[in-house]
Parts: structure tokens; sequence; C-alpha cells
């Protein structure tokens, strides 16, 4: 995808709220959505074309995420679903007993890791082709809102503003417990490439970047974003609804219900770029595997209830390696 290129709107978007953007792991075209409107689609970004839809779930799709050569998708109607054979067919992996809020998948370890609003962190082997009873059940305590897979780790956001972090490998017990240096409820978490700490964003407009015990020379912070003056001096403060990783740099973006995307540079604590403009709340971003774009949902998120809002909308914006890489180290 050229740089140069200016941002585009996909063709035959969602009719209803977009939960989730991602991107396949290693494909740079292939993104996968799930939305309110109970479907599960797969673009072809560089063509701008939907490759193919399952209308499967019973309600609205609230979490999505690649397998090794499927799709997986959970939501509302409890069930998680597998989306196989070239996105030909689905086939029912397993259920909770309340709402589904996120799901991810451990590629190094091929285990489906589902968390829901019944308390439960849930592992399962998504090979088995037979419905199976899931491999591991925990017991969280709250509710999961959010969830972040990478490498062997898991980062876990509960309601209460608790945070976990689990190894895959040994979910008995987490790594990590901590409470939110963040005073409102998380909105959402995402691991660092690395594995050395987390994002985590709240409802309101702040972003806590932050290590894992162990990790050297290291220290945590948090800071404001996605506010805009008023009129009467104080701050219109929006949630930060999502964080999402640049593969290459490590440098991260924020998406707000202020419609704005913000670039972040966690080494040096500085915002590198903003990308303004967007006719309703971001409700998701993903980066592709190489970095050269990202996709961005904008997304009526209705945290000021019902009411008319613009359209939903997935923007592929084509990302330059200049814009995403860290300007030189902070001075000690």
């Amino acid at each position: 995808m050229s740089n140069s290129q200016r941002q585009y709107e996909l063709a035959q978007p969602p009719s209803d709220g977009i939960s989730q953007v991602t991107f396949h792991a290693t494909d740079d075209v292939q993104l996968l959505v799930g939305s309110w409107d109970q479907q599960v689609r797969v673009y072809d970004i560089k063509a701008n074309r939907l490759l193919a839809s399952h209308h499967d779930h019973k309600a609205a799709v609230l979490g999505v995420a690649y397998g090794n050569d499927c799709a997986f998708s959970g939501g509302l109607d409890r069930r998680l679903l597998s989306w196989e054979g070239g996105y030909t067919q689905t086939r029912e992996i397993g259920r909770h007993d309340g709402e589904v809020s996120a799901v991810e998948y451990a590629f190094a370890h091929n285990v489906l890791l589902s968390g829901s609003w019944d308390h439960t962190l849930r592992a399962w082997d998504a090979r088995l082709q037979a419905h199976a009873a899931a491999l591991k059940t925990l017991d969280m305590g709250e509710r999961i809102y959010s969830m972040s897979a990478q490498g062997d780790l898991l980062a876990v956001a509960l309601a209460g503003r608790k945070l976990l972090i689990y190894d895959v490998r040994k979910l008995e017990s987490p790594l990590e417990s901590r409470e939110s240096s963040l005073k409102y409820p998380t909105r959402c978490v995402q691991m660092m490439p690395g594995c050395a700490g987390f994002v985590s964003s709240s409802v309101e407009g702040r972003v806590a970047v932050e290590y894992l015990n162990g990790a050297a020379n290291k220290q945590n912070y948090a800071f404001k974003c996605h506010r805009q003056p008023a009129d009467d001096g104080v701050d219109m403060v929006y949630p930060v609804n999502a964080v999402a990783f640049h593969p290459v740099h490590h440098t991260f973006v924020t998406g707000g219900s202020d419609g704005v995307v913000s670039l972040w540079d966690p080494e040096n604590k500085k915002r590198l770029k903003q990308y303004q403009g967007y006719a309703a709340s971001i409700s998701s971003l993903s980066f592709n595997a190489s970095g050269s774009a990202l996709a961005v949902a904008s997304s009526y998120t209705y945290e000021e209830g019902e009411k008319d809002h613009p359209p939903d909308a997935i923007w592929i914006k084509p990302i330059s390696e200049s814009e995403t890489k860290p300007k030189g180290r902070k001075p000690v």
C-alpha cells in the first residue's frame, strides 16, 4: 500500500455499531470486523471489497479474533463461533453463562480465550471438531471488559478497575494482579508488543502506561488525553475507547469518543501526531502486520444515549514509517 495514498472509507460497512476491527496476523490486507448488526465480516482493504460475512450470531457481536486459518467471534448471544472453510461455514465452539465481551487467540499455544460478563475467563482448544467443555474456566469475580494476548501473556481488564496478567501456559493463577492507576472504569487494555507491560485507557480521558514487575528501569505513568476546551473554561472529557500498538516501532494510537486518533511515543512520553475529523466516536483501532495501514472504526458508542448520529464507517489510513517512529530518546 502506498503511503502517499490518502485515507479512504471501506465499502459495505456494518449497518450498526462497530464493536471491533482487527487485522490478520500476517496478511496485510485482510481485516476482520464484528458489529452490533449481528454480523462478522472480512474485508480486503487493498481491493476495498467485502470478501465474506456471516449472520450466525443471534445478537450483537462484541469480540472477534483471527485464528490460524479461521476467525472467532462472541457476543450478546453468549456463544463462541469459529468461521472456517475459507469463511464458508461456522461452528459453535462453546458457550458462556453470560454475554461474551472479549475474544483473544494465543497463536503460540493454539488456545482460544474468551471473557464474559458472567465473571469468567475460559480457555478452549479450538482444534477440537466436536463441541467440548472449556479447557479451563476461571472465576474472575467481576465482569471482563477487555483482554489482550501477546506471546505467552494475557492482560485482562475487569470491572472494579482491576487488572490481571496471566501466563497462558499456567492459567491457574495470575502472574500479577493490580488495581488500575486510573480512577475511572477501564475501557481498553493492550499488551505491549515486547510483553514488558501494557497500556490501559479509561472512560475519563486518561491513559496509563504500566510495566510488569521485573521490567528494568521502567516507570509507570498516566496522562490526560481526548479532551476539548469548552466555552466555560472546563474541558470536555471523552472516553478513550481503543488502543493499538504499531507492530514495528511500538508506538501506539488511542481513539476517543471525541472522534480523534492520537499517536504516542511511550518511551519519550510524547504525542507524535493527531488525526482529527472523524464524524463519530472511535470505537476500535488496528494496525496491519507491517504497520503500513491503520484501520479506524468511526462509530457512535452511545455515551450520550440514543440519538441521531453519523453512519458507522471504517477508514483505512495509510501510515508512513516516519510518522510512527520515535523521535529520538528522551535526555536523561
